[in-house]
């Protein structure tokens, strides 16, 4: 049997096909494909809940890294298996590990406004803040995307926790992001919570400066409004 075979039956959910070669040889729960990926990442990604239980009860570490340090938790988040996320979590799962790019399972959910994967996240202690390679956080992934709903959830249910002006390795905010992306309610979200918005990026450039020009107007007034007066 190949590693492939094995790896193609968790990804597929041919639960018994898959539990008569463990029975066989148990090792093979950890064989791994050409990237470094074991039974356990495929059931994840192919959202096969019972087989990452069986997985995991089998002994199947629940952190194995890929060769790119992708853990199951974040294939997980990224795929949007809310369920998968739970089991991981609830067995052990580092919430903050982090990929050979830097990101967490927290940055793929957020990029991909997986709502209620966030939320899950964040209540076990997912670093909301966290930076990848880029010095991008989960917040300008939100924002570059305009996903809404996680915005609201970080901007709403965990403030208190929140940055909400990092800037990343090229100094932009994630309100120069939402700006640049032309993410008119993100932006006015952002606004709306306190971001900065003379913050200037490693170019002089200020969040404003990156909206389209039709853009600019609405977006200072916005500012302006938000601004306490004295």
């Amino acid at each position: 049997m190949s590693e492939l075979e094995l790896c193609r039956f968790a990804y597929e959910g041919k639960f018994e096909k898959l539990k008569e070669k463990i029975e066989k040889d148990k090792d093979c729960i950890s064989s791994k494909d050409g990237s470094g990926r074991v039974p356990l990442h495929w059931a994840a990604s192919g959202s096969q809940k019972n087989i990452v239980n069986y997985l995991l009860q089998q002994g199947s570490p629940v952190d194995e890294p890929d060769d790119s340090n992708w853990t199951p938790l974040m294939i997980g988040s990224s795929v949007g298996c809310l369920d998968i996320v739970e089991v991981l979590i609830e067995r052990g799962a580092n919430v903050n590990a982090i990929n050979q790019t830097g990101q967490t399972a927290l940055h793929y959910a957020a990029s991909k406004n997986r709502e209620q994967i966030v939320r899950v996240l964040l209540s076990h202690h997912a670093n909301i803040n966290a930076c990848d390679h880029m010095g991008s956080t989960p917040l300008h992934r939100a924002s570059s995307k305009g996903n809404l709903k996680v915005l609201r959830i970080f901007l709403q249910e965990f403030s208190n926790q929140l940055n909400l002006s990092p800037c990343d390795c090229v100094g932009n905010t994630p309100l120069h992001l939402a700006c640049e992306e032309e993410r008119l309610e993100a932006a006015k979200m952002l606004i709306e919570a306190g971001a900065n918005t003379d913050t200037l990026n490693k170019e002089k450039i200020s969040a404003f400066d990156m909206a389209p020009k039709q853009l600019r107007a609405q977006l200072q007034k916005m500012a302006d409004e938000a601004t306490p007066q004295p």
